[in-house]
């Protein structure tokens, strides 16, 4: 399988560097200190679970230059999608399939409205990583575990081929018929640890231990679920209790990627995740009091940052 990385951080670094260890042919899109490094040295991992390794790797600035390709993980932050989708159309043959791996479920539209929906298919994954110096991907912990799927829910060929290759680098992958459901799922959960590790400062583990702190946390997934549904999005009941069991499941000192770009001065994905939600709540005319508030604190911080335009050259290990 021909693969292109399209955001070769943490994410796609970590998963595209599993990829070619199991025999797929792939090339990594990045740029700067980072695209150098990758040049240079090759694409060095390091992981929780296994021995450190380094890989002599392909890796350009343009995608135009590595032509047709069966699979393309899009996984660049989520404020840089319309850029990076707009590089996409080189990648694509009649199959090729953009497997968006971002936070946020508003990524599957914007690559859409460049390349078409019957090449995007929606995915999660449950991880941290991070580019922890160029060239250098750290994993420190997480499932590892990738749900992907066909918008609506076929089971295709490239599909089946997808779930295989990743089967083949060992990480647990489930091929998923509702695979909205399952970015919504993801997503009313990042928004809430996101927006509360942010806002407060502190880990999950503080949070858990303030009473009133996680009622809050409790009380955004519950927001969230409810503006989804209002979209069409089958969104089961018992948001809350599986919120509080994947929260209860974290590390007393786990942050987020939100609160670590925060601290760090960093563009942060504050529009893709509470404020996506506000606005379609105003869209949809749901109320979403905890989202407006949190979004409200946090975006000085956010222009203050987009102003600045620091470069996301170095991040903390965070979860994807």
């Amino acid at each position: 399988m021909r693969v292109a990385v399209v955001g070769a951080g943490g994410i796609g670094g970590y998963y595209g560097g599993l990829l070619q260890m199991a025999g797929c042919e792939v090339t990594f899109v990045a740029r700067g200190p980072h695209l150098a490094a990758l040049r240079e040295h090759g694409l060095r991992i390091e992981s929780v679970i296994t021995d450190p390794v380094t890989l002599p790797v392909r890796a350009t600035q343009y995608a135009a230059e590595i032509g047709p390709v069966d699979l393309v993980l899009f996984t660049v932050k989520s404020y840089d999608s319309a850029t990076a989708a707009r590089a996409l159309p080189p990648l694509l043959g009649k199959e090729t399939a953009v497997l968006t791996l971002q936070n946020g479920v508003d990524s599957i539209d914007v690559i859409a409205d460049v390349i078409g929906r019957d090449h995007v298919l929606g995915g999660v994954c449950y991880i941290f990583a991070a580019l922890a110096a160029p060239g250098v991907i750290r994993h420190t912990g997480g499932q590892r575990r990738i749900v992907f799927g066909e918008l609506d829910g076929r089971l295709t060929g490239r599909a089946l081929g997808i779930l295989q290759a990743f089967r083949s680098t060992g990480v647990p992958v489930e091929l998923s018929a509702e695979i909205l459901v399952d970015m919504w799922e993801k997503y009313l959960l990042i928004v809430a640890h996101g927006g509360m590790t942010a806002l407060t400062r502190l880990p999950i583990g503080a949070i858990r231990e303030t009473t009133e702190t996680y009622e809050v946390y409790l009380a955004t997934a519950d927001e969230v679920a409810t503006v989804g549904r209002a979209l069409g999005v089958p969104i089961p009941p018992g948001v809350r209790e599986r919120v509080r069991r994947l929260a209860d499941s974290l590390e007393a000192g786990v942050y987020s990627s939100l609160h670590a770009d925060l601290i760090a001065g960093r563009r942060m994905e504050l529009e893709a995740l509470l404020g996506n939600v506000v606005r379609l709540g105003e869209r949809l005319t749901v109320p979403t009091p905890i989202c407006q508030v949190v979004y409200a604190a946090l975006r000085p911080h956010a222009v203050a940052a987009e102003r600045a335009s620091i470069p996301p050259e170095v991040a903390r290990p965070t979860s994807a």
